[in-house]
């Protein structure tokens, strides 16, 4: 059986295409990224931002999709389209 998926969609900032993770460090620190996840410091998310800048194909993790995607107000599926079907909002 064929896996699905698993690499995001890039987003367009100022006319450019880069990871998920990339767009919302733009908007936001890593101390607020960090509370969002439910992480008491930020070096994980720095690193999985770190992996994202170097390799655009970078996997979030499952249990990000949902707190990310509500924080760059994205369709889950833009995440991660082998979790989520295209239809679900948050």
């Amino acid at each position: 059986m064929k896996t699905r998926n698993r690499k995001p969609i890039p987003l367009t900032v100022a006319g450019k295409k880069v990871h998920p993770l990339v767009a919302l460090a733009a908007e936001m620190s890593m101390v607020e990224i960090g509370k969002m996840l439910g992480h008491s410091n930020h070096t994980t998310a720095s690193i999985y931002i770190n992996r994202a800048r170097k390799k655009p194909t970078t996997p979030i993790p499952a249990e990000w999709c949902l707190a990310v995607a509500k924080a760059l107000d994205v369709a889950p599926a833009i995440l991660r389209p082998d979790l989520y079907l295209s239809t679900w909002r948050v």
